[in-house]
């Protein structure tokens, strides 16, 4: 395989790994739970890009959460910090988002596909600069919300969130059955 087909299959093996804040939050874990958060696929994705030969690194970003699940208005502030891959391909540092997997798209999240040469998409539109290594002090969420987060609403959001990615899931492999399409 060469070095292009390489880059590309490694970036298809993290991004169809299911996408899931409940999961894996590093890298060594996030196969062995078969689902992890964007700090543990940009992790994964980095140690592979190492292994290939290449440069890489994490960069984090400003976002607003999706306005889905509901559970989205208990929160103080939609906002939160992503974390995705910069690798160095032919002396261009070329974004890598592998966060969302396939099914995601179904419920509107941006799911990344990758020529293995150019930025993919985003999986969040940045609110800000990125940040990268050497920057100094990295993104922090609401930090301008002066109001104090209730301390369930939080875990609230982040079960109603992974049941709605699970749900969105089952609605997809549902639709594709339906059509004649592969199970995704």
């Amino acid at each position: 395989m060469d070095a292009h087909a390489e880059r590309i299959a490694l970036f298809l093996a993290v991004r169809d790994v299911p996408y899931a804040t409940d999961g894996a939050h590093d890298a060594d874990t996030l196969m062995t739970l078969g689902r992890g958060d964007c700090l543990a696929k940009s992790a994964y994705l980095i140690q592979g890009f190492l292994a290939l030969g290449y440069l890489a690194r994490r960069v984090r970003w400003l976002y607003h959460l999706p306005d889905r699940p509901a559970e989205v208005r208990l929160l103080p502030s939609r906002e939160d910090v992503h974390s995705a891959v910069e690798v160095l391909i032919e002396g261009r540092w070329t974004l890598v988002d592998a966060t969302h997997d396939p099914p995601l798209a179904a419920a509107g999240l941006a799911v990344a596909g990758w020529d293995g040469s150019t930025d993919t998409i985003p999986a969040y539109e940045p609110r800000g600069p990125l940040w990268r290594p050497g920057d100094g002090p990295e993104p922090v969420p609401n930090a301008h919300v002066s109001e104090p987060a209730d301390a369930d609403s939080g875990d609230r959001y982040q079960t109603a969130f992974n049941r709605w990615l699970l749900e969105v899931r089952a609605g997809a492999a549902t639709n594709a059955r339906g059509t004649g399409a592969a199970d995704v």
